[in-house]
């Protein structure tokens, strides 16, 4: 992993504990909202925080799919490159 790549899980990891980290994933979707509303895209573009059972089940693989990469990433983010 790239240095810049530990730290940006470390930083995340302190905010996230620091004020919560269903607040901090629901203000970055609401900041990503704001910015792509202000360039001109569509707000739809950004992601809303859920939970897989809320995702109907035809659909379930895709966040699924994306957990098991970010653990991967996370479980492993530590070890040298």
């Amino acid at each position: 992993m790239r240095t810049e790549e530990k730290f940006e899980v470390e930083d995340v990891k302190k905010l996230g504990e620091q004020i919560g980290y269903g607040h901090l994933m629901s203000l970055a979707s609401a900041l990503w909202r704001k910015s792509l509303k202000e360039k001109g895209y569509p707000e739809s573009g950004a992601f809303v925080p859920t939970i897989i059972q809320f995702i109907e089940p035809e659909l379930a693989q895709i966040p699924e799919v994306e957990c098991k990469r970010y653990d991967y990433f996370i479980k492993t983010y530590d070890q040298p490159c």
